[in-house]
Order: structure tokens, then C-alpha cells, then sequence
């Protein structure tokens, strides 16, 4: 009997099983055939959830993305506004006072630090700038918005692929399962047929078809932190 490799896709067990049980049912064998159609169906059903379960995970991968993103144009444009306040203003308060360690130390901050690194540009904010200066009121509001998206992002993305692996490990259960059907419906299918009967009802291995080298490898575009 062949089965296919451990790492193959739920799609080509699905049509192994698919083929298998119609082969018992074709032969009177109801019962065998009925239990590998579960297993089969239990197997797509997985291998379908963990698929639908990867689309919140882009979706929320998005989100914190984009938060991010808004967040460091924020902080550029808060830049632009005190440097160009005078020749010199790069040098003196109240730029030095809010952007002591450069622009970098917020924009290109980790993710574990994003959110302290701008919470901290708020307050360097409230503590530098008159309450009524434009950039302050600019930069706040837009800081305050894009850190609440980011932050529900965050938890989004967190609660979605806690629900991917959750998938993840069902399919393979489901595929365990799947595998353990077909032996005991090979042993069964023996015990009643013989060998050489039985193993017509298995599909063989089929030889890859050779495949042309490219000229450059193929490339797959990922989002970050996916």
C-alpha cells in the first residue's frame, strides 16, 4: 500500500480518500467506505478552517501596519513643523526637548516599543509645547488616534493567530486520523480480499513530471510579522 509523504497537502489526501472509498463502495464494502468518507470529510473541513482562520491574520496584520505607519508620519510631520521654526531650531529647545535621541527613536522603534516610545512623545508634548501650539495640537491627535488603532490591532492580530494555530493543530490532528482510517481499512480490505486485490483499491504513486530550472528563483511577497 502507498500513502502519501507526511508532508503532503490536505488536498492530495483528500483525493487519495476521496478515490479509496469510492473503490469500497464500489466493491459492497458500505461500512469501510462510510468511515473513510468521515475521516476524508473531517480532513477538508480542517484543512478549509485553517485557511479561513489566515484571513483575519492578514486582515489585523494590515491594521497594525497601517496604525504604524500613521504613527510615524505623525512623528515626521511634528519634525518638519519645529525644524522649520528657525535656522537653528534643530539645535535648541523645544525640538531638542522633544526629539532628544532623533526622530529614529520613534520611528524606527520595535514593536514591542512602539507604543511606550509614543506615549512618551505625548508626554515629552504636553511638557514642551503651550497647550494652544499648532504642531502640539496636530501631532496629539493624531499620535492619540493612530495609537488606538494600533494598540486594537495588535489585539486583533494576537486573538487571530491564537485561532490559526488552534487550526493548525486540528488539522493535523485530522490528518492523523485520516491516516490511521486508511490503514486499518487497508488491513481490513486484505483480511477480506487478499493482498492482491486490496491493493488495486489504493491509488500508487505517480512519478513528478520534470519541471524546467528558472532562470531566477520565484519570490513571495509576505507581509511583516506575518
Amino acid at each position: 500500500m502507498y500513502l502519501p509523504h507526511s508532508n503532503a497537502a490536505p488536498g492530495q489526501l483528500a483525493r487519495y480518500g476521496t478515490y479509496l472509498n469510492r473503490r469500497l463502495r464500489r466493491a459492497g464494502m458500505k461500512s469501510l467506505a462510510d468511515a473513510g468518507d468521515r475521516a476524508t470529510a473531517a480532513l477538508v473541513s480542517a484543512a478549509r478552517a485553517l485557511e479561513d482562520a489566515e484571513g483575519p491574520v492578514q486582515a489585523a496584520l494590515a491594521d497594525r501596519d497601517a496604525a504604524d505607519d500613521a504613527l510615524d508620519l505623525a512623528a515626521q510631520e511634528l519634525r518638519h513643523a519645529l525644524a522649520s521654526r528657525a535656522i537653528d531650531a534643530v539645535k535648541k529647545a523645544p525640538y531638542t526637548q522633544v526629539f532628544p535621541n532623533g526622530i529614529d527613536y520613534y520611528t524606527a522603534a520595535t514593536l514591542s516599543d512602539e507604543v511606550p516610545r509614543y506615549r512618551e512623545l505625548l508626554q515629552r508634548l504636553e511638557a514642551h509645547l503651550p497647550a494652544a501650539d499648532p504642531a502640539r495640537k496636530r501631532a496629539t491627535q493624531a499620535i492619540t488616534a493612530a495609537l488606538k488603532d494600533f494598540e486594537a490591532a495588535s489585539a486583533a492580530l494576537t486573538e487571530a493567530r491564537n485561532a490559526r494555530a488552534l487550526a493548525d493543530t486540528a488539522l493535523a490532528d485530522a490528518s492523523e486520523a485520516w491516516r490511521r482510517q486508511v490503514e486499518k481499512t487497508y488491513g481490513a480490505a486484505v483480511s477480506e480480499l487478499g493482498r492482491k486485490r486490496a491493493e488495486g483499491f489504493f491509488p500508487r504513486a505517480r512519478k513528478a513530471r520534470p519541471t524546467a530550472t528558472p532562470s531566477t528563483p520565484d519570490k513571495e511577497a509576505v507581509p511583516n510579522g506575518g
